[in-house]
């Protein structure tokens, strides 16, 4: 009887097709799937054949290889923060990079930091500004 009741359930079991957790918000005649935004029409389509779903769902992404985070500092001191082509000398062997190539390499930037002069140099510049270096702590 045991084995008869195990045999039922594993065909049971067997028989039941995989359930879909999604996070489904309806708003007139928008609906919300996992922060997708469709329109009615398309959420049916979509309802109807659920493997639709699942292809317009991306990939989980790969794990990155290298280092997990590093630090970019200017070669010289500012009176503002540099502009968006000047360069910043990185750590992890990732050489001289933009801020705009720092974004693009898949960096975020957690943290800036003002590093001021050594006490042998010039502290202001010549619009009367205090000058400092600027340091990048990124991550991935």
């Amino acid at each position: 009887m045991k084995r008869l009741f195990l045999a039922l359930l594993l065909a049971l079991t067997a028989a039941i097709p995989p359930a879909l957790a999604v996070l489904i918000f309806r708003v007139g005649d928008t609906v919300y799937v996992d922060g997708k935004q469709y329109t009615w029409e398309e959420w049916k389509k979509i309802r109807d054949n659920p493997e639709a779903l699942k292809q317009s769902q991306p990939a989980a992404a790969a794990p990155v290889a290298g280092p997990r985070a590093a630090a970019c500092t200017t070669a010289i001191y500012y009176d503002e923060f540099p502009s968006e082509d000047e360069r910043f000398q990185c750590s992890a062997d990732l050489g001289m990079l933009t801020r705009g190539q720092i974004m693009e390499k898949g960096w975020k930037v957690d943290f800036v930091e003002k590093v001021p002069p050594p006490s042998d140099q010039r502290a202001q510049s010549p619009r009367g500004m205090p000058l400092f270096k600027y340091k990048l702590v990124i991550s991935r």
